[in-house]
């Protein structure tokens, strides 16, 4: 990497250092982009160039937390135990994910929807790979004849998935504080589509 690449990583990183400290300490609400420039030691239009708000900042400290979450639905099927278990363990870790920063991520989950944001992007990335994990999932669970076979994988991961999101959506608007409750309902919602789904 040339010195100019390296500078610019290196104020990258002390914006996202700044405006994670700035955040956490002040509150998104509370925080200017003024104060992560200055925290950062930067100007305010170094600030802007890698993100033009605020929301923007939160999208790319996000990213950046993503990145760090182990992959799910790629576990054996485990024999014996019931399957919408297993499915609520991989999207426990994703929804205690969201829930772990609460006020960032009210102002983050509108924003995941195809924009020119290459940070937002990325969330979505991670939804298409999560999905296309989810419909393995279900193709190893017909396999071992744990699922029926005559159902379509991928219109089945799309209902799971698409409770999944409704699920951290009606829990944020709620704004309720205990994940296990946002969980309770998630499973109360995938309980009828893998019913039909379960052998």
């Amino acid at each position: 990497m040339g010195l100019r690449e390296r500078r610019k990583t290196e104020k990258l990183d002390a914006i996202k250092r700044a405006a994670r400290h700035l955040f956490e300490t002040h509150g998104f609400h509370m925080t200017r982009m003024s104060e992560v420039a200055r925290v950062a030691d930067v100007g305010f239009g170094t600030v802007a160039a890698y993100a033009s708000d605020k929301a923007g900042l939160a999208v790319m400290l996000f990213v950046d937390d993503l990145a760090q979450l182990p992959p799910l639905f790629v576990a054996p099927i485990k024999p014996g135990r019931p399957l919408l278990d297993q499915l609520m363990d991989d999207f426990s870790i994703s929804f205690r994910f969201w829930a772990s920063k609460p006020e960032l991520s009210r102002v983050v989950l509108p924003l995941v929807n195809p924009s020119g944001n290459p940070h937002v992007q990325m969330i979505l990335e991670r939804r298409a790979l999560m999905r296309r994990c989810l419909i393995e999932w279900i193709d190893r669970a017909k396999e071992l004849r744990r699922m029926k076979s005559d159902f379509d994988s991928e219109q089945a991961a799309e209902v799971l998935f698409s409770l999944y999101i409704h699920s951290i959506h009606e829990w944020f608007s709620a704004e309720l504080t205990d994940p296990s409750l946002g969980l309770d309902r998630l499973r109360y919602l995938l309980e009828m589509p893998m019913q039909r789904f379960e052998l």
